[in-house]
Formats: C-alpha cells, structure tokens, sequence
C-alpha cells in the first residue's frame, strides 16, 4: 500500500462571504487549499485509482462561488464535508479557507481557519 498526498493549493475566487453587509455586496478574495492524503494500492496509471483533482477543483468552486457563508470555519467545514462524503478513499483531508482582505483595523498578512478530518484506524 502506498500513501499519497494531493495537495490543491492557492485556489482563488471572489466571492461574497462575511459577517459584515458590505461584504455581501462588495464581496472579496478568497484563497483555500486542500490537502487528501490517501492509499494508493498499487499505483495505476489510471484516474479511477485515485482523487479526480479537477472534480474537487469543481467542488471548492461551488461551494465558494455559489453559496454565501457568514463564517469562513462554515465554508470550510461545508468544502469537507462534500469532499469527505463524495471521497471515501481519503484517510485524512484538511481543508484551509483564507480571507487575506478580512476587515481588521490594521495591517496583517493573511486570515484563515484550517479544518482536519481524518478516518479512525481500527487495530
């Protein structure tokens, strides 16, 4: 068995969640990275083998695009949840949403909420 990492990093999109009216109407940048690790068994060169990235290129889309969150930990959780449940292959998931134009009273270098599942290993 082998472990595989895929790593979708630095998606961005424009969209519309925050806690603020402005931000519904003006919208921002939004920047999410997802890492699957899984066991491949024995590596194929074969797309049915694995993780179809563009598929969960596809999902973080929707979900970002589409739908309006008031809470980035919602969004996020809402990415993991379909990954998790469209992906029953993945041994673990972390899902990171980034808000680098979150309304703070200063300056500062990036806001996000990172989100980890992973499934029980029984012995």
């Amino acid at each position: 068995m082998t472990q595989a990492r895929l790593v979708l990093q630095g998606l961005v999109f424009h969209a519309r969640h925050g806690y603020c009216p402005e931000e519904a109407v003006l919208g921002g940048r939004f920047v999410v990275d997802v890492e699957m690790q899984l066991s491949l068994a024995p590596i194929q060169d074969d797309l049915s083998g694995t993780v179809d990235y563009a598929q969960v290129y596809e999902v973080v889309r929707q979900e970002v695009t589409e739908r309006r969150y008031r809470l980035i930990e919602t969004l996020a959780d809402q990415i993991a949840e379909r990954l998790w449940q469209s992906y029953p292959q993945l041994e673990a998931l972390t899902v990171r949403v980034h808000k680098p134009q979150a309304p703070l009273p200063g300056l500062f270098g990036d806001v996000y909420v990172e989100i980890d599942r992973w499934r029980s290993v029984s012995r």
